[in-house]
């Protein structure tokens, strides 16, 4: 619980009734989901209007720093929410604003704002201190016995038959203001994310130490958490990556000498088969490289010769066949005369 003197009311009533273009400093306020916050109790006019209507309908005329203003805030922690329906969440605060509004008088309920865009729901309740008697009075109506009657009220009343559960009755434990509940809050949702990113976290540990595993899954799970996390282990997958690369593109490079090498191999066949004295006069020449060797063995076959190849070749198996003819013809000759 907060206490405010007039001169405060205003702020608390800008955040409270916030729209999508309040800029606050919150982190947890996303302003995308501000648009789905809604109110239970409304007052007319602004929050201090109804402070001062309120005051001249009971004649009271109060110093400028009397506590005008009580505001609670009313929630539990996400598990809590989780379980609820959308319509099950809407009447856990409506039973809470009820509460409020039969112990303290549902005239004296300035506002009562459920908030859905920050990290759990919870519900800012706004009430102005006014004793069963008609006097402004936060002290008698707040004081620490107060108080600790407030909470076991409301768990009787309201929290025991949504399964909450009670704090310690005469606990020393300080209460929390609204500022160190949403603090708190920020803890736990920080906690809440680590648990659920804690798979990337490992994943994360085990791509810096330079275990890169080899299941899709949990490549991918390194990749996340490299790219969303680390800079420099993201330069280093960048760099791995290009080097990957400049291999792939070496060993085709590679391959395709390889083919051009088996290419000059078989023209250097070739050549020495069809023309061994130009065949000798390139080898002999000493070329510088081997490439330049093989470069003149191609300048030899030029168009104009290499289509001449087929018939060449042709004519070659014509005439040793002939020679063939003729060597028997003469063996055969030769037995005939003896």
């Amino acid at each position: 619980m907060q206490k405010f003197h007039k001169n405060d009311v205003a702020l608390v009533e800008r955040e409270n009734e916030r729209d999508e273009n309040y800029i606050s400093d919150n982190p947890q306020i996303d302003r995308v989901r501000t648009k789905d916050n809604y109110r239970l109790v409304s007052s007319y006019g602004t929050y201090t209007e109804f402070i001062n209507n309120r005051l001249r309908e009971l004649n009271l005329s109060p110093r400028k720093d009397a506590v005008v203003m009580n505001s609670f805030v009313v929630g539990s922690d996400k598990t809590f929410f989780d379980k609820l329906s959308k319509m099950q969440r809407y009447i856990f605060f409506e039973n809470c604003a009820k509460f409020f509004a039969e112990r303290y008088g549902e005239e004296n309920i300035i506002s009562a704002v459920v908030h859905l865009d920050e990290t759990t729901p919870h519900m800012h309740l706004n009430l102005m201190p006014i004793t069963f008697n008609g006097r402004l009075c936060s002290k008698q109506l707040f004081d620490k016995p107060q108080l600790q009657k407030l909470q076991t009220d409301f768990y009787e009343e309201v929290g025991k038959k949504y399964g909450l559960h009670r704090g310690k009755e005469g606990s020393q434990r300080k209460h929390l203001s609204t500022a160190e509940f949403k603090a708190k809050k920020i803890i736990e949702q920080a906690e809440t994310i680590r648990q659920e990113n804690q798979i990337y976290a490992d994943a994360l540990e085990d791509a810096k130490s330079g275990e890169f595993s080899r299941n899709k899954n949990k490549l991918k799970q390194q990749a996340i958490a490299a790219v969303a996390e680390n800079a420099d282990l993201k330069k280093r997958l960048e760099k791995s990556m290009g080097e990957t690369l400049e291999y792939a593109k070496k060993a085709e490079a590679l391959e395709r000498q390889k083919d051009t090498d088996s290419h000059y191999a078989r023209v250097g066949q070739t050549l020495a088969k069809s023309n061994p004295k130009e065949y000798e006069r390139i080898v002999c020449g000493n070329p510088k490289t081997i490439g330049n060797f093989f470069d003149s063995v191609l300048s030899l076959f030029t168009p104009e010769v290499t289509k001449q190849i087929p018939r060449l070749q042709q004519i070659e198996a014509e005439l040793e066949e002939e020679r063939k003819k003729q060597e028997k013809q003469s063996k055969n000759n030769s037995y005939n005369g003896k």
